[in-house]
């Protein structure tokens, strides 16, 4: 899949583990990064969990413009992902579960919740984690997510 007839392409670089740092290459961004205390960690850093919560609202709703601007409309929307870390007892490891709460200023529920779903089947977040992660695509009254 990944070659050389990529649209864009970012890299970035975690040093020191869990109790590290982690950076992006085009020197844009920085940050330290810990454990969360409920997994003994510091809890002074974001966690892989920020940066997927981060990530996975950002490009839903990048996408969701895109079809809104596509489908003539208008709005201001808004996505709030949450990242949870289960027990996944098969292999006494972890496995994630996410939950998109999606909003458009202005826009009745039913209509938001049928952008939703156009978003979730073509964001590339959504394709990835498809059947291996479980995520719930709700809607939400605007001015609660704001």
């Amino acid at each position: 899949m990944a070659g050389s007839d990529f649209i864009f392409q970012a890299a970035a670089t975690n040093v020191g583990g869990p109790e590290g740092s982690s950076y992006l290459a085009d020197g844009s961004f920085s940050t330290k990064v810990s454990h969360p205390t409920e997994l003994g960690g510091t809890g002074e850093g974001f966690t892989p969990g920020h940066f997927l919560a981060l990530g996975y609202s950002t490009s839903f709703n990048f996408v969701l413009a895109r079809i809104m601007k596509k489908e003539g409309v208008t709005g201001e929307p808004i996505t709030t992902t949450t990242v949870e870390l289960h027990p996944d007892p098969s292999d006494n490891s972890f496995k994630l579960a996410l939950r998109l709460e999606v909003a458009i200023k202005g826009m009745e529920k039913e209509a938001v919740q049928a952008l939703a779903d156009k978003t979730h089947a073509v964001c590339p977040f959504s394709k990835a984690m498809k059947n291996n992660v479980d995520i719930t695509v709700a809607v939400a009254v605007y001015e609660s997510l704001a």
